[in-house]
């Protein structure tokens, strides 16, 4: 038997299962970005419109990318299905997927490290520190797709330029989503510390305890992904965690949005605004006596009736 069909059967039987799995995982991931979305535009009408158009961009970022991964599944295990060596070949939307990938990337980056700068009381050296790095991630994407399709050879992801420029790529995001949890917790924990109102401890540790559930699951992927791409050599198994992680950032953005509902209601008679966390008590409401006499009391205080709403 020829050498060559022997090494195209090995590569198929390590490729077909990676193209269905991955396809699979994105799909599902998909699905639970379209619940929260629709979730979302149900639960807060009253949110800006630059929030909502946000939400709306990333989940067509995430819908498009979707198509792509499972086009190009279809393209490599059914279309050419038993064509060994169609799988040299790129298939040019499945490798766009990594622009993409790296545009919703930038973008909930982009919303925590906003949050944070609020957090820490509009200081922006954070977001001066991490615009350049976002760059690099935008334009490190654009060069590895445009490089890999013009070469339509598959194993050139691993030729010097396109392998360095990825292993950056995926160190840099690694290091800014550790980065941002951990400024997170960091402001988080500071409020924590000035805060005595107990509903707002409560809010503050729930925060706490999401921020740390973000980080593993993106952390997760994130290392996965830049392992198995290093030490896999021209292996496919990368994609697995690579491709899901344009979906998984976008569900971490809308789970954060979801949760204020579940955060309004530990707040009791003291409200709380959710970026800044400081206590607002609610308005006075002025009250004047029979006598004309003008007097200020939280409302929802008990009435005498010698007291009456001014009107």
């Amino acid at each position: 038997m020829d050498a060559s069909l022997l090494v195209s059967r090995s590569l198929a039987t390590k490729s077909y299962g990676v193209f269905y799995m991955t396809s699979l995982i994105c799909v599902a991931f998909w699905a639970m970005l379209c619940l929260q979305t629709f979730w979302y535009f149900g639960s807060y009408e009253s949110d800006k419109k630059l929030l909502k158009f946000m939400v709306l961009f990333l989940w067509a970022i995430s819908t498009a990318q979707t198509y792509v991964i499972v086009y190009g599944a279809w393209a490599y295990t059914i279309q050419n299905f038993g064509n060994y060596s169609f799988l040299l070949h790129i298939v040019s939307p499945y490798a766009a997927q990594f622009i993409f990938a790296a545009a919703a990337t930038v973008i909930v980056q982009a919303f925590f490290i906003f949050r944070i700068c609020q957090l820490s009381g509009n200081k922006w050296i954070v977001a001066v520190v991490w615009a350049p790095l976002a760059i690099f991630q935008i334009v490190s994407a654009f060069i590895i797709v445009i490089k890999t399709c013009l070469s339509d050879y598959s194993p050139y992801i691993w030729a010097p330029l396109p392998k360095d420029l990825a292993i950056a790529y995926l160190a840099v995001s690694l290091f800014i989503d550790i980065a941002i949890a951990a400024f997170l917790l960091e402001l988080l924990r500071r409020h924590k510390e000035q805060t005595k109102i107990r509903s707002t401890l409560e809010i503050i540790q729930r925060l706490m305890i999401l921020a740390v559930l973000n980080m593993l699951w993106t952390t997760a992927f994130a290392i996965c992904d830049l392992v198995t791409f290093i030490s896999l050599h021209d292996e496919t198994f990368y994609i697995l965690f690579d491709m899901p992680i344009c979906s998984l950032y976008c569900n971490t953005l809308l789970a954060n949005l979801n949760m204020r509902a579940s955060f309004r209601e530990k707040q009791s008679v003291v409200d709380m605004d959710l970026t800044t966390f400081d206590a607002i008590g609610p308005q006075p409401v002025p009250l004047t006596l029979k006598t004309d006499a003008m007097v200020s009391t939280q409302s929802g205080s008990h009435l005498t009736s010698n007291l009456e709403l001014e009107a």
